[in-house]
């Protein structure tokens, strides 16, 4: 953060000073990790929040050719990964996860899954040199040695490690995220051995899976070959290769027509699917070939049940549509609604926030009863009304910004996307539904669970939560963005709109950090936020304000606020009266950062209500005596 003097901002107010009291507790300013100002001093990032001028992200290219055998519900393939080192230091060491492991009987886990013998490695080999294989839970570090790399990986140079994989799918419902029922519809996620990120902050960042917190995965190209039986669809991250092959006339007439209507057009109806018309061949396995360029990720789903809806999304700043895919089974619900949702949520946050990159996005119905977000993909089970599936796919989609654009680390810092994608989804839904801002659900629901007692610090790593970890992840943080949002506004300019999207563009495909985030913030804002991120995010303290009494003088009203929190925020207090227009006054929140605990504001006489928060916008965590009403 830029460190700026807190001033007592003396303002037209008429605000009065009321006595200190020395024991009031005061934000910490934030401390950022020492690797993190490692790399400021090194210049891969910097003092505003940017990327500094030497950031670097190794490039990472995968060939995969793996087969589907839904009979067995297994998969088993290849992999080439071929990895650059564009850092400015050697590397002795790769590091892969194996995801997949988390199901075996010894691993450590937060959910109970279904057991299973994990994935299994063989033929492992490094620019073609047989290495033993030494999985080790759900991580495997490949040594670099030998032929030519003694001295490690130089700067600039490539290695490729080559190995063959296989893993049992288990069934849904006894794994998160990814699975199979009834051996018909199938969701490969985190399904290969994946490299690591290493990173400019903490080099080598490769923790064991444990189940409850995400993924922190690098950017790289996928050219992946997935070969399933004749009569199965299958939709993957990245551009099908070749449709006119594998598809029907109709179908390839279909995905042409969409490219030019903006209605909905069935590629596979349910027609279609009862007469067997899915693909071309009618047995033997079937070679789906996907490309994919600057994803974190690869999915792929696979099902002999799904239909298959397609529309396109108007991008800013793009020649071509991306096109929307919707694959589901005909008697899901809401899902013939589900590529028109899509569509609202990719063109609505091209437009908020930055353009969608990537060529296409498919949502899947099935495996689990939420949603989980993949890059061009996303997983969702069925809902009871179009309204609980606009609110699910818009929130996967909108992952697509954080993390899948703007790469953070979902396992340590899991409100940096959940909760930012949180905080669209109220905006999108509200757009798509052309209802008001619906930001209140979520500071509601803030203010329920916090009264509990129920919560721990939202910088908590996603696997170690004591208690509260969806509250700190998903709706605390969002209904902080809410709250933020209205402090930072200026007139008619949405400053934390704007720094968000400052944050997108300039943090596109690289990795922030928390504290990029933040120094964004206030870059934009232009004033320092310590007193707003350390209470909030580091720790849990509550807002409390309270009128403590109003006092009528000669044609004056004397209101004076008590804070009974531990928070320092701007109080915004408004007087209305019968005959006249309201007064509003602002008490800054650096008359609380001078140490005081009440506050004094003069009001013309008159009035027959003065209220606190007004307009509601902040996380008062208790709202009894903040309304005076005149005696009638």
């Amino acid at each position: 953060m830029q460190r700026r003097s807190l001033a007592l901002a003396l303002t037209t107010l008429a605000l009065a000073h009321a006595p200190r009291a020395q024991d009031r507790v005061l934000p910490y300013p934030v401390t950022e990790p020492a690797s993190y100002r490692a790399a400021i001093q090194a210049g891969t990032r910097s003092e505003s929040g940017a990327p500094g001028q030497q950031y670097w992200t190794d490039h990472i290219r995968h060939v995969i050719d793996a087969t589907l055998d839904p009979a067995a519900a297994t998969v088993s393939g290849a992999i080439t990964v071929t990895y650059e080192n564009r850092s400015p230091v050697a590397t002795n060491e790769l590091w892969f996860h194996l995801h997949q492991n988390l199901h075996l009987a010894d691993a450590m886990r937060t959910r109970v899954v279904e057991p299973t013998a994990g994935m299994t490695i063989a033929d492992l080999t490094v620019n073609g040199r047989p290495v033993r294989a030494r999985p080790d839970g759900t991580r495997m570090r490949v040594a670099l040695r030998g032929e030519g790399l003694e001295d490690g990986l130089a700067p600039g140079k490539s290695v490729t490690v080559a190995m063959r994989f296989a893993y049992p799918v288990p069934k849904a419902g006894t794994a998160p995220r990814n699975g199979h029922e009834d051996h018909h519809v199938f969701y490969l996620g985190y399904w290969y051995p994946q490299v690591a990120v290493r990173d400019d902050v903490d080099g080598w960042v490769c923790e064991e899976y444990r189940g409850n917190g995400e993924f922190y995965l690098p950017y790289a190209s996928y050219d992946v070959t997935l070969r399933a039986p004749a009569g199965f669809l299958v939709r993957a991250t990245g551009v099908l290769q070749d449709p006119q092959a594998i598809l029907h006339d109709s179908a390839l007439e279909a995905l042409a027509r969409a490219k030019t209507t903006r209605d909905v057009q069935a590629v596979i109806s349910a027609l279609d699917l009862a007469a067997g018309r899915v693909t071309r061949a009618t047995e033997g396995l079937v070679a789906w070939r996907f490309l994919a360029d600057d994803v974190r990720d690869c999915a792929v789903s696979a099902s002999d049940r799904y239909v298959w809806d397609v529309t396109h999304a108007v991008v800013p700043g793009r020649d071509q549509p991306a096109e929307i895919h919707a694959v589901y089974e005909p008697s899901s619900r809401s899902w013939p609604e589900a590529a028109a949702i899509a569509r609202h949520a990719i063109e609505w946050m091209s437009q908020q926030v930055h353009p969608y990159p990537w060529p296409h996005m498919t949502a899947c119905e099935g495996i689990i009863g939420g949603g989980m977000e993949f890059p061009m993909m996303t997983l969702i089970g069925d809902a009871p009304n179009p309204q609980r599936l606009q609110g699910v796919v818009s929130h996967e989609l909108i992952h697509m910004w954080f993390p899948m654009l703007a790469g953070s680390n979902e396992k340590r810092h899991a409100w940096q996307d959940e909760g930012t994608t949180s905080f669209f989804t109220d905006l999108c839904t509200a757009d798509l539904r052309d209802t008001p801002n619906n930001s209140r659900g979520s500071m509601l629901g803030y203010v329920r669970t916090a009264r509990s007692g129920q919560e721990s610090p939202m910088m908590t790593h996603a696997d170690f939560y004591p208690v509260g970890y969806g509250f700190a992840s998903y709706g605390k943080p969002a209904a902080l963005l809410h709250q933020l949002r209205a402090i930072l506004r200026d007139g008619e300019r949405d400053v934390l709109m704007e720094a968000i999207r400052t944050y997108a563009s300039e943090w596109a495909f690289k990795h922030p950090s928390p504290y990029d985030l933040f120094r964004t913030i206030e870059r934009v804002a232009g004033r320092d936020l310590d007193w707003y991120w350390q209470p909030w995010y580091f720790e849990v303290r509550t807002l409390d304000r309270t009128l403590a009494s109003v006092t009528p003088t000669d044609d004056q009203l004397a209101v004076v606020i008590e804070d009974k929190g531990f928070v320092p925020l701007p109080c915004t207090v408004r007087a209305t009266y019968p005959d006249k227009e309201p007064v509003t006054r602002v008490i800054p929140v650096e008359h609380w950062l001078a140490r005081n605990t009440t506050a004094t504001l003069v009001f013309p006489a008159g009035a027959q209500e003065i209220r606190i928060d007004p307009d509601g916008d902040t996380l008062e965590i208790d709202r009894t005596g903040d309304v005076w009403k005149a005696d009638r």
